[in-house]
């Protein structure tokens, strides 16, 4: 895998994306408090990546798989540098703000359908799993040091100084896919943009364990991850006198998906399925530790293990997915499955204030927990979740050969 030289690019690429992706929500965080901003103006103004994602998801996913793949990540890498290029000068009002955070949202949609597609194209299926492991490790590196680094180069300098550090990021992710030699994908035969997003959606239904464990992933960004996010902080003050296990809570959950990717690296479980929505299910030990704060070692430890829980789940999502998908198809699967999650995700966390108000935290969280562990292992029963394996032909294939076939005697 380190001798493919497409996937050392790509992974280079991805690194430096990530880098920016991490640097720039702190940058603009820090200009709209700056600007006497609070806690709701930069939740307002982040609500605007997830507008995009919405908007814009299976848009992403239909032209990835509609052009090459490099074309499509390195026109959203220049469009985000050009849209990052406008906060140089140190940022502005919080609509202008929110209007960047939704304009690099969009091009992001773009960009990971076409990335994972490209990055399936460039490895043979021996190496996917491994090269999965490599980029969860680099992502989870990223978020532990990137906020920091992101914090340091803002307060120690300037805001504007920020924005060029996320533009020079995104540049240099670009330009080392300028020789990126992509895999020539034989496209599927071209129809209506409307009709080629149902194909997506087709590849999805037609097979119970990638439509289960989209919706499983869904639910659980809603009714476990998202009442997490929004109870933690209450909690560290509440139960723990200050912000530190808010912090360290969130830090550690970044540690365990380090810690699961390293895993992933060289576990190759016979039941993948299993493993992955195994993995998922361990998320339910956080609202359990949430409901009855008594340790903020035993948060850690439960947060530690939710990190390793997700992390082998997404390597083993991503690597069965890439092996079961039509590679002409695979950006916009990718697509669909980011746009429920996405859906789900603003929703609970616009939920859970009322729903704690109307039933009580503890109920609330315990309600989760039971619902963290319960909705994903319950889909262990949909068939080929086991084993990530539908045994299906690619979609299409029937049609293809009812029209290969000899016609019958007779016919004309």
């Amino acid at each position: 895998m380190t001798r493919n030289r497409e996937f050392r690019l790509l992974w280079l690429s991805f690194t430096m994306s990530v880098a920016a992706d991490q640097i720039f929500p702190v940058t603009v965080t820090i200009v709209a408090l700056n600007a006497g901003g609070t806690a709701s103006t930069v939740g307002a103004i982040f609500t605007g990546r997830w507008v995009a994602l919405i908007v814009f998801s299976l848009l992403g996913g239909l032209w990835a798989d509609r052009l090459p793949r490099r074309t499509v990540m390195m026109a959203s890498l220049a469009f985000q540098c050009c849209v990052v290029a406008v906060g140089l000068h140190g940022g502005g009002p919080p609509w202008l703000l929110a209007s960047l955070v939704f304009l690099v949202g969009a091009a992001e949609a773009f960009h990971r359908p076409a990335y994972q597609a490209c990055l399936s194209s460039v490895l043979t299926p021996a190496q996917r799993p491994a090269a999965a492991a490599l980029m969860a490790v680099s992502w989870r590196l990223g978020a532990i040091v990137g906020p920091g680094l992101g914090a340091y180069i803002v307060t120690a300098w300037s805001p504007g100084i920020g924005f060029l550090a996320v533009m020079t990021a995104y540049l240099l992710a670009l330009l080392l896919q300028i020789p990126l030699r992509e895999p020539a994908v034989a496209p599927a035969r071209r129809s209506s943009a409307v009709r080629e997003i149902a194909d997506g959606l087709s590849e999805v239904s037609r097979r119970p364990w990638v439509l289960g464990g989209t919706l499983a992933m869904a639910f659980q960004h809603m009714l476990a991850i998202a009442p997490a996010q929004v109870m933690l902080p209450l909690v560290s003050r509440e139960a723990f006198g200050g912000d530190a296990v808010y912090g360290a809570a969130l830090a550690l959950l970044s540690v365990g998906g380090l810690v699961g990717g390293l895993i992933s690296m060289r576990w190759r479980p016979s039941r993948p399925g299993v493993a992955a929505i195994c993995g998922v299910a361990m998320y339910g030990a956080v609202p359990l530790a949430l409901t009855w704060p008594a340790s903020p070692l035993l948060l850690y430890a439960c947060y530690i293990a939710a990190g390793v829980g997700l992390e082998i789940y997404g390597v083993q999502w991503a690597v069965n997915l890439q092996r079961e998908i039509p590679p002409e198809r695979l950006a916009r699967v990718t697509s669909v499955d980011w746009l429920v999650s996405s859906m789900m995700t603003p929703l609970g966390l616009m939920v859970t204030g009322p729903a704690s108000a109307a039933v009580g935290r503890s109920t609330l969280l315990g309600l989760s927990a039971l619902a963290a562990f319960a909705v994903p292992l319950a889909t262990l029963f949909l068939r080929g979740m086991p084993r990530f394996n539908s045994d299906l032909p690619p979609a299409g294939a029937e049609r293809i050969s009812a029209e290969a076939a000899p016609a019958p005697l007779g016919t004309p």
